[in-house]
């Protein structure tokens, strides 16, 4: 199943407390960025990869990104609009939509997302949480500790089908609804189902100083 990619990488990213964008952080040698773009370059069904940018970052995305099959799209005010700009260049019948920040994907998840997609039009990666989880209120009080096996976190890349997603993005822009995720969109604007199928506990958002070092 050929597709295209969006990979969003137009984020601050303030809670590294880097003084840059950490996509540009190098992990062994190589900046954070190149760790997707290389995989989705890298596999055959992946036909387009779109990186979704701050306009003031161009040059310096040209200069660490060589891989083929890259274009840029320039991101918004918040990354649903991000997403939604991507969405405009996107050539491809499918799309998956993937956090800069997630570097450690592999191949086999890519596999799974393709395989979900021949059968259903919108698919969610996720993993079991295994913290405890507690609702607090607004005042900093625990008010219940909810069962844990009944939550899941959700992860990137989420697929679509192109048509699907960039409706429900149309609509959540068109009653100023700014959603958690692209999933969330579907959830609210669309009636079919999201295929879950099981990520990795790898496949982790570089979000704080600490996965930076």
């Amino acid at each position: 199943m050929e597709y295209s990619a969006i990979i969003v990488a137009a984020g601050k990213g303030q809670r590294t407390g880097l003084a840059y964008n950490k996509v540009f952080h190098k992990l062994d040698g190589q900046a954070i960025i190149n760790y997707s773009v290389d995989v989705f370059a890298s596999d055959e069904d992946c036909k387009q990869i779109i990186i979704v940018i701050a306009e003031h970052e161009q040059e310096y995305f040209t200069a660490t990104v060589h891989a083929h099959k890259v274009e840029y799209a320039i991101g918004g005010a918040t990354r649903q609009e991000s997403v939604a700009n991507g969405l405009q260049k996107v050539n491809q019948d499918h799309v998956m939509i993937h956090d800069g920040a997630r570097p450690f994907i592999e191949q086999s998840l890519l596999d799974q997302i393709k395989e979900t997609l021949d059968e259903y039009d919108a698919c969610l990666p996720m993993v079991p949480v295994t913290d405890t989880i507690k609702q607090v209120d607004a005042e900093g009080f625990v008010v219940q500790t909810p069962k844990r096996e009944d939550y899941m976190a959700a992860q990137t890349p989420q697929a679509f089908s192109t048509g699907l997603i960039k409706d429900c993005h149309l609509l959540a822009k068109q009653d100023g609804f700014v959603g958690s995720d692209d999933a969330q969109l579907v959830e609210i604007y669309c009636a079919c189902p999201i295929k879950v199928i099981f990520g990795s506990y790898q496949n982790r958002k570089i979000t704080t100083t600490e996965d930076v070092k």
